[in-house]
C-alpha cells in the first residue's frame, strides 16, 4: 500500500486509488511493415485503461490534432483503412487520416483528454518490427506486430540477440532473476513455496526462466515479471493463497516436484545457464521455518523484499526513499533506494514560485503529477545521475486543493501529497 507524506490522512487516503486509475497511454507504434504498404500496414496503439472522458486527443510532432469520441473499449488502434481494424473485443479503431510515420527518425507523440496526458518519444523503427513499450515505463522494444492485443508488460517477438544481450549484461551484474526466500518445509496445510525478485529494470520474460531440471518453464509466451517485482512460485497457489490470506502477492503455479526438508538444492535456469543457486541443509534452519538464500538467516516475508546492507548482493537494489517511501509492500526490494528526491515545497500558490524537485538515481526517474482522484495529468522523465533541480508544472495541471507527485522506477513508486494554494 502506499504511503503519503504529511498531508492529514484524509488526504493521504486518495493516493491509494492512485494505480486504480490512469491515463490514456501509448502502447505500440508499427511505422515500417515488410509485407504489405504503409498505408495497409501502419498503426498506433493507445491503451485506455479504466479512465473515461468525453473526446480524445492525439497529435504527432506539429502536425494536425486528431480528434475522437471517447470509445467505449479497452484499447484504440488508429490506422489508415477502416477495413483492417482487428475485429477484437474491447478494441476500437480510429482512422490515422494523412498522418504517416516516419520510417527513418524518432519522431514524437502527444494523447490528451481534458489534463490527462501522455507524452513519448519513439525510438527510429526497424523494418517489419513494431515498437512496443515496456511496461508502464518509458522503454520500447522492437516486436513482432500484435494489432490490438499489445502486452504491455513484454513479448518474446523481441529479437533473439537483444534478448540474449540483456540477459547476458543482467547476469553480469547480478540483477537478474534471483531466488530470495525459500520455504521447503512449511507447515500443513501450506505448500512449499519459493520467492523470486527481478533485480533488474527490465522487464523479464518468464518462458525462458525456469527450475533447473524441475519442471517447465514458469510461464508463457506472454508472461513476465516487471522491473523490481517480487513473485510466489508453488505447485498449488490456490492453496498457499488461502493459507497467506494476502490476495495482491503475484503468484505462478509450476511443477516443482518436491523438496527435501533435510537437505537440497534449487537451481534457477535463464534458458541452459543456471543464473542462481541455493543449498540447505539441517543447519540452515529449523523446519517449519522458511530462509532468505542471501542471509541464509529465517525469514517468512511472502512477496516482500527485507531491506539489507549495502554488502548485500543486491548492492543497487532498493531500500526506502528519502522523503518517506511509498512502496506497495509486494513490490518492495533489498538494498539501497533506487532514487532519493527532495521537494522545494510541499505547498505551492497559483501565483507563486514553481514546484520544483531534485532527483539523484542510477537510472532514469518517471517524474509524474497526479490529480485529486489519482489520474496522471503531467509526465516527464528525469535523466539517471542528473541531480539537478527540476521545475514540476504543478500550477499549470493541477487545480486548486490536493495533487499529488509520484516517481517511479519499475514497479518501485513513490507518492507524496502536495497542496495547490490560489
Amino acid at each position: 500500500m502506499n504511503k503519503c507524506g504529511v498531508l492529514p490522512v484524509a488526504v493521504c487516503g486518495l493516493a491509494f486509488y492512485v494505480s486504480a486509475f490512469s491515463c490514456p497511454m501509448f502502447v505500440e507504434f508499427f511505422p515500417d511493415p515488410k509485407n504489405v504498404s504503409d498505408l495497409e500496414g501502419e498503426y498506433v496503439e493507445i491503451r485506455l485503461d479504466e479512465f473515461r472522458g468525453d473526446s480524445l486527443f492525439v497529435r504527432f510532432e506539429s502536425r494536425e490534432i486528431l480528434a475522437f469520441k471517447w470509445p467505449e473499449a479497452e484499447r484504440l488502434v488508429l490506422v489508415h483503412d477502416s477495413s483492417l481494424c482487428p475485429p477484437r473485443k474491447n478494441v476500437a479503431c480510429g482512422m490515422l487520416g494523412k498522418v504517416s510515420l516516419p520510417n527513418s527518425r524518432e519522431s514524437v507523440w502527444k494523447v490528451w483528454s481534458g489534463v490527462c496526458m501522455d507524452s513519448v518519444t519513439v525510438p527510429q523503427p526497424k523494418p517489419g518490427k513494431s515498437i512496443q513499450r515496456v511496461g508502464l515505463t518509458d522503454e520500447w522494444v522492437y516486436v513482432a506486430g500484435s494489432m490490438g492485443v499489445g502486452d504491455l508488460e513484454y513479448e518474446l517477438g523481441v529479437e533473439e540477440d537483444s534478448l540474449l544481450a540483456l540477459a547476458g549484461e543482467l547476469g553480469k551484474q547480478g540483477r537478474t532473476l534471483r531466488m530470495t526466500e525459500i520455504h521447503h518445509c512449511p507447515e500443513e496445510p501450506m505448500p512449499e513455496w519459493v520467492e523470486l525478485y527481478n533485480a533488474s529494470g527490465y522487464a523479464l520474460p518468464l518462458q525462458e526462466f525456469r527450475f533447473c531440471d524441475r519442471g517447465g518453464a514458469l510461464g508463457n509466451a506472454r508472461d513476465s515479471i516487471l522491473p523490481y517485482q517480487t513473485m510466489l512460485v508453488s505447485k498449488d497457489t490456490s492453496a498457499l493463497r488461502e493459507v497467506l490470506g494476502i490476495p495482491d502477492i503475484r503468484m505462478i503455479q509450476v511443477s516443482l516436484g518436491y523438496l527435501n526438508n533435510v537437505e537440497g538444492s534449487l537451481r534457477l535456469c535463464f534458458r541452459n545457464d543456471v543464473i542462481d543457486s541455493v543449498y540447505w541443509n539441517k543447519g540452515t534452519v529449523a523446519c517449519p521455518s522458511g530462509f532468505n538464500p542471501l542471509t541464509r538467516k529465517r525469514e517468512f516475508t511472502p512477496g516482500f523484499q527485507k531491506k539489507m546492507g549495502m554488502g548485500s548482493k543486491f548492492g543497487n537494489a532498493m531500500g526506502s526513499a528519502s522523503g518517506g517511501a511509498a512502496v506497495n509492500a509486494s513490490e518492495n526490494a533489498p538494498g539501497k533506494a533506487l532514487f532519493t528526491y527532495k521537494l522545494s515545497s510541499r505547498v505551492v500558490s497559483k501565483k507563486g514560485a514553481a514546484l520544483r524537485i531534485r532527483v539523484e538515481s542510477e537510472n532514469d526517474v518517471t517524474l509524474a503529477l497526479l490529480d485529486s482522484a489519482g489520474r496522471r495529468v503531467w509526465k516527464s522523465v528525469v535523466s539517471a545521475m542528473s541531480n539537478e533541480w527540476v521545475n514540476v508544472p504543478a500550477q499549470e495541471y493541477l487545480g486548486i486543493g490536493v495533487g499529488y507527485v509520484a516517481l517511479s522506477v519499475g514497479v518501485y513508486e513513490d507518492v507524496v501529497g502536495i497542496l495547490v494554494r490560489p
